[in-house]
């Protein structure tokens, strides 16, 4: 049975992490905070792929993080912006997608030990 990648799985956590918030942000009266935060997380759970595409490459990775860096920070502003929401939620939202990253990555690093 093949396993899910790091970055399928990052994806399906942060789209139910971003209809959880939403939905929870919705429910509190704040869904315009909510919207804002679930479009960062959406936004953030993409750089699992383009990191992959940029170690398929074998480019080098301080350069290329930078750009990605600028590039996601650069689509969260505009984003924000052309939504009428707040810069801060959405910028929040994709750091929250790292951290879902890191985590899936962390539970697939510790589970290949344990085999």
């Amino acid at each position: 049975m093949r396993s899910r990648s790091v970055q399928g799985q990052t994806l399906s956590l942060c789209l139910a992490l971003a209809a959880l918030v939403f939905g929870g942000a919705a429910i509190l009266g704040e869904a315009h905070l909510g919207a804002a935060l679930a479009v960062g997380i959406v936004i953030g759970s993409v750089n699992g792929f383009t990191l992959q595409a940029v170690l398929d490459r074998r480019a080098p990775i301080l350069p290329t993080s930078i750009v990605r860096l600028a590039l996601f920070s650069l689509l969260a502003l505009l984003v924000a912006r052309l939504g009428g929401m707040p810069v801060w939620a959405v910028v929040l939202g994709v750091g929250l997608a790292q951290l879902v990253m890191v985590g899936v990555g962390a539970l697939r690093g510790m589970a290949s030990v344990t085999r």
